[in-house]
């Protein structure tokens, strides 16, 4: 019969097992909170003529919020006056934008008085990045050592310069050592000599002159070191009086708190104008937010070689052309004519001559962008391409593809969008801004503006399969 073991002795077999797994120690997750909005200008980004912050996204209490109507009374969390927001171009810093103040604009025709939800937005001044600060010039040493190549009797190595051996001093000064014979000190005028007190006693002198025993370049021997001498011309302190008035010792200029009265604009006290339409020139870019000074994380991806963007950029254009010429069958929709019409055929040739063909020429692509990106560590590269093509009425056709490349080096679309300007409540335009990273995990989003007619949001994707799935979308903006 097989012996079994009892349960007493599978307890006294866990209990050891039991108290090295209370051993563990784990570590608590890190409490990020994180703002993320949109920084929109016009003119030019160091003085913009007109500007606003649109809150996108807030990371707090580990799940994502709406900035823009997250604690909105009296204004709100991601907007207090103060907030400083990064602006950042795929994670790297361009400069900052400090909240002076924050307004809720209502659509156009609502009033106060009507329940109607208004946009967020905040306003502040751009300030670029200060120039990083120069090194330090290194300067020659008064004293620089030289190496010589001397032979010795004993080896051939470099030494440094100094006194030669066999070579006597120039002035040679006979001191005494504790035998009482006669030596010659050296040439170092720094080396410290312990020497007789004139007029006294040689036998007052009883410290030993004999140095062999501790080393002039030992590390660890302790050093006296004074108190640095006090500047000349200090001010003495003066005695107390009896006098209630005690004069100052400095002047009142020297008050770093005092204020000072100049005459026009005062330098960096204003705030760049508000920014309210869409305006054909309107720039966008990516702030952030974070309570953490953190390390940047650069999600812009460089070329291989000089071909690569040619080679990628004509990859791209082969596969936004017949969705474009897709989407024009599909409205009935036609490209205008670039080819001079054909003299009309004499009559007595129709019946005899075949009908010619039509060759329909692909789309033509204008206004073509191109964005790489590498959105985590050893992920694919992913490329945002964006083009326009001209139809005969109406238009443009707008088309947006994310594609990544395989290492097969085949190019996988993960996200389409083509509309016209004239169909845009049907189709929403997704307008890319960047690639930012919206909860600190070292996973970027692409950041899209999803444009219609008359309204706009905001929306993230992430590419975590084949397909861009949509990770957060904001209210509708008027």
């Amino acid at each position: 019969m097989p012996h079994r073991p009892s349960i007493a002795a599978l307890l006294c077999f866990a209990a050891p097992l039991a108290a090295t797994a209370q051993m563990h120690k784990v570590a608590p997750p890190e409490k990020v909170t994180r703002a993320i909005a949109v920084y929109e200008w016009t003119g030019d980004l160091a003085k913009p003529t007109a500007a606003r912050i649109v809150p996108v996204t807030l990371f707090i209490n580990g799940h994502m919020e709406e900035a823009g109507t997250y604690l909105t009374q009296p204004m709100p969390f991601a907007l207090q006056t103060g907030d400083v927001y990064s602006i950042e171009q795929a994670g790297k810093a361009q400069g900052t934008v400090d909240i002076d103040y924050a307004r809720n604009i209502l659509p156009p025709g609502s009033t106060a008085d009507v329940a109607a939800i208004g946009a967020w937005y905040g306003y502040g001044k751009y300030a670029p990045l200060p120039p990083p600060s120069k090194p330090t010039p290194l300067k020659a040493s008064a004293h620089p050592s030289a190496i010589v190549g001397g032979v010795n009797d004993d080896d051939a190595r470099p030494h440094f310069v100094g006194k030669q051996p066999n070579q006597p001093d120039d002035n040679p000064t006979p001191t005494k050592s504790s035998t009482g014979s006669s030596t010659t000190t050296s040439d170092d005028p720094d080396r410290p000599h312990l020497g007789r007190r004139d007029g006294t006693d040689s036998s007052t002198t009883t410290a030993s002159t004999d140095t062999g025993s501790v080393p002039d370049s030992d590390p660890d021997r302790p050093t006296l070191r004074h108190r640095d001498p006090e500047p000349e011309g200090k001010p003495k302190k003066q005695k107390q009086s009896d006098s209630a008035v005690i004069p100052m010792a400095t002047s009142l200029n020297d008050d770093p708190n005092r204020p000072t009265m100049r005459r026009g604009k005062p330098a960096g006290g204003d705030t760049t104008p508000e920014l309210k339409t869409l305006p054909l020139d309107l720039h966008q870019v990516v702030a952030v937010s974070d309570a953490v000074n953190r390390e940047p994380h650069i999600f812009t991806r460089e070329w291989d070689s000089p071909t690569d963007r040619t080679e990628t950029l004509t990859a791209l254009e082969a596969l936004a052309q017949p969705r474009i010429a897709k989407y024009l069958a599909t409205w009935h929709l036609s490209a205008p004519s670039l080819t001079p019409a054909s003299p009309p055929t004499p009559p007595h040739r129709l019946k005899t001559q075949p009908p010619i063909p039509k060759t329909q020429s692909p789309p033509t692509l204008l206004e073509e962008q191109l964005a790489p990106y590498t959105l985590s560590y050893g992920g694919l590269p992913t490329f945002v391409y964006t083009a326009q093509s001209p139809i005969a009425v109406g238009g443009p056709v707008y088309i947006t593809l994310v594609a990544q490349r395989l290492p097969s080096g085949e190019m996988q679309v993960a996200l389409s969008n083509v509309t016209d300007a004239a169909h845009l409540d049907r189709t929403p335009w997704l307008r890319p801004i960047d690639a930012v990273d919206p909860d600190w995990s070292h996973r970027a989003d692409l950041l899209f503006e999803v444009r219609a007619q008359t309204t706009r949001q905001f929306a993230l994707y992430r590419l975590t399969t084949a397909q861009a799935e949509q990770q957060f979308i904001t209210g509708t903006i008027q």
